[in-house]
């Protein structure tokens, strides 16, 4: 008949190597969890549009909410869902596809940042493909350069 004691250490080798292999799981998921980057979400600011068709004019309103940095937006432009041949590379002076220099901060000359209570525009110009017509369903997506979406605006073109 063999010894009882030695059937005892079994149990106790079973439960170090349960432990041993929580303590390591642990350590795997702490260090996992910490070294996630939080996604930052995009800036809060409430945007409108207006598109006048007869001077090709397109004027975005800042009404409220963060103040944008408009060296780290991108708009992009559709008129009744075809892009524009040539997008407003905000900011800019004087570009293809657009006439004379834009205003507010989207013109390269002036301050940035882009405040509420403020307006920045351009104007398309005629080479510009498609043209806008009166009644034109136009978008203007406004995104940070890293693809987060600030605000989508639509409005009909007078």
């Amino acid at each position: 008949m063999p010894p009882t004691d030695q059937r005892s250490i079994a149990p106790i080798v079973g439960v170090l190597c349960l432990l041993a292999l929580t303590v390591c799981l642990a350590g795997v998921a702490a260090v996992t969890i910490t070294s996630i980057d939080p996604v930052e979400p995009a800036p809060n600011a409430a945007l409108d549009l207006t598109v006048d068709s007869e001077t090709h004019t397109f004027e975005f309103a800042h009404h409220h909410g963060d103040p944008l940095d408009v060296t780290a937006i991108d708009v992009t432009v559709t008129v009744e869902g075809t892009p524009l041949a040539d997008q407003p590379p905000v900011p800019f002076f004087q570009t293809n596809g657009f006439e004379g220099g834009p205003t507010g901060p989207f013109n390269s000359r002036a301050d940035p940042s882009w405040h509420p209570g403020e307006s920045a525009g351009f104007r398309v110009a005629a080479t510009n493909e498609p043209p806008i017509d009166s009644g034109d369903r136009v978008v203007a997506t406004v995104e940070t350069t890293d693809g987060r979406t600030i605000a989508t605006l639509e409005t009909t073109a007078t």
